[in-house]
């Protein structure tokens, strides 16, 4: 089976029928690795609506206050030194991704965190969110700022093994919003 708008083969929920190694995490930089990172997107994106809606939150009101970008703008975002998206593979398999972008001089904001549902427990998110980290302190960055629902209860909990602690909004998202949207930070000089 395959994804007929991007031409790669449908993995998702699938993985290789070897025990799963530790992933490859780099940087896209090919337009293979750049259509891997537009589905997983796409995936979160589909999977976050889903999941708002039992919030009481219609898919096209969380896609336009959440997720505004589409792939030509993560890009624009993703440029060295200013931001940066990973992948994390095994093989031909896509795993997950996380991305940061600038927000100020010394704030960057982590984003479009996501790990397939099929992955999930095995650490993908912690070497992904660990690696971003890195580069975001390497880019020169001293904090990072991330948004989250508050249903993403297993997201929290990496956050806060991360040092990520609560924060007041960095941004306006409508009042209606407020109650299911958790905001939070990291001090990047001092995170493992």
């Amino acid at each position: 089976m395959t994804d007929r708008k991007k031409g790669l083969p449908d993995t998702r929920g699938t993985l290789p029928k070897r025990r799963l190694g530790t992933p490859r995490v780099f940087a896209p930089t090919s337009e293979e690795d750049w259509r891997h990172a537009a589905l997983l997107i796409a995936e979160l994106k589909e999977w976050d609506a889903q999941q708002s809606q039992a919030l009481g939150f219609e898919p096209g009101e969380v896609m336009s206050v959440f997720y505004p970008d589409d792939i030509v703008d993560i890009r624009r975002y993703s440029v060295s030194p200013l931001g940066c998206l990973l992948l994390a593979m095994d093989g031909k398999v896509a795993l997950g991704c996380a991305a940061f972008r600038r927000l100020t001089s010394d704030a960057c904001e982590a984003y479009d965190v996501y790990v397939r549902p099929t992955c999930r427990r095995r650490g993908i998110g912690s070497i992904l969110l660990r690696r971003l980290m890195h580069d975001a302190r390497t880019y020169g960055y001293r904090t990072m700022c991330l948004e989250t629902a508050t249903f993403m209860r297993a997201a929290h909990k990496l956050y806060e093994l991360l040092h990520f602690r609560i924060r007041a909004p960095y941004r306006s998202i409508p009042a209606r919003h407020a109650k299911a949207t958790m905001w939070m930070e990291c001090n990047l000089d001092h995170t493992p």
